[in-house]
């Protein structure tokens, strides 16, 4: 089980991962001198931001605490449900490559969500391993 334990938390940082090379794949652009600015209009999206933040960096981080230090059922399952939130995340967020295409996003987001169904998946094995003790 502690392997299994490894495995989750390895995915996790890899979900981390790629969520901030999401982010960084949009200033790729720069090396080749092209303009990436988009047009100010004074207001930040403040509550896009905070969603962004939480779902990027404050679930993976909580499912994480979740599979090292939750001893019962319970938090694995919590961890279990947020991979699932994450999982359909990166689902309609891949499904925004057919409706604005972005090349600098297409090698990218395929992968993020392969990961977070192979997490998902390790996740749901943790908790069905608990039930069988």
């Amino acid at each position: 089980m502690e392997t299994l334990k490894i495995k989750i938390v390895v995915l996790w940082v890899a979900v981390i991962c790629g969520f901030a090379l999401h982010t960084l794949a949009d200033l790729l652009p720069l090396f080749w001198g092209e303009n990436i600015t988009i047009e100010a209009t004074g207001n930040a999206p403040a509550g896009l931001l905070a969603f962004m933040m939480a779902v990027s960096y404050l679930i993976p981080v909580i499912g994480i605490l979740c599979v090292l230090y939750g001893c019962r059922s319970p938090w694995h399952i919590g961890n279990a449900l947020l991979t699932t939130l994450v999982f359909i995340f990166n689902l309609f967020h891949l499904s925004e490559l057919f409706i604005g295409f972005s090349v600098t996003q297409l090698p990218l987001l395929p992968v993020i969500l392969v990961i977070s169904g192979i997490l998902c998946m390790e996740s749901w094995k943790l908790v069905k391993s608990e039930s069988k003790q």
